[in-house]
């Protein structure tokens, strides 16, 4: 019986540790755009045209997104619905909007968490340094600080996927004149209220730390 009293010992000293780590989530992700910003800033103020490059665009095909207030710019929102989806559901929202330079938004989760998102657009040898940013508070409790590190690599990943794409889409478009906009309006066929392609941001992340909530109360998640 005495390995059951070691196993114990170091899984409380294992949970402990978490307060070893920050209770805040942040990351940076850069790329180099042969564009100048004013092409590039068009796909992020808008949330439609976020699906050209989204990174999370084919993870779950069943999600539903609506759209309110202004087509880009503050004030714009997202949403998106999944049932029974690793996706879950939230909205986010465009709270800061300086024309080619800098775009914030404001994500809120369906399971009450919150984050914040930001592109920075810096002109550079006659392109643009895109800056994708991420900012989340996870909570005070050592369990959701070792979650804080899963957070941080999965949207890790994901942008530097999401801003791969962006790159590749603007810098193999054509440098015709109108030609950037062109593209940009390729999801004029997508409806103004409804899509059910488009991704919206960490979508997996809020539901991953739901779902263990939910198993250290007892609770069975609402994904299983």
């Amino acid at each position: 019986m005495r390995w059951i009293f070691y196993i114990l010992i170091f899984l409380v000293l294992l949970l402990l540790a978490g307060y070893l780590f920050p209770r805040e989530v942040m990351l940076d992700r850069s790329i180099y755009i042969d564009k100048p910003p004013q092409a590039v800033f068009p796909f992020v103020n808008n949330f439609r045209k976020f699906n050209n490059w989204s990174p999370w665009r084919h993870v779950d095909p069943s999600v539903q997104y609506q759209y309110s207030g202004p087509e880009q710019g503050i004030g714009a929102e997202m949403r998106w619905h999944g049932e029974a989806s690793k996706a879950g559901s939230g909205t986010q929202t465009i709270t800061v909007s300086d024309p080619d330079s800098l775009v914030r938004t404001r994500l809120n989760f369906g399971d009450g968490s919150q984050a914040m998102a930001e592109f920075q657009l810096q002109p550079q040898n006659g392109g643009t340094q895109v800056t994708w940013r991420f900012r989340s508070d996870t909570g005070g409790g050592p369990s959701e600080r070792w979650m804080g590190l899963v957070v941080k690599k999965m949207v890790g990943q994901s942008y530097e996927e999401g801003l791969a794409k962006l790159k590749a889409l603007l810098e193999t478009t054509s440098s015709e004149p109108g030609a950037a906009s062109d593209t940009s309006d390729s999801v004029s066929d997508i409806p103004s209220d409804v899509d059910d392609a488009m991704g919206a941001g960490p979508q997996a992340v809020p539901s991953t730390i739901q779902n263990q909530q939910q198993e250290e109360a007892g609770e069975t998640p609402e994904n299983e």
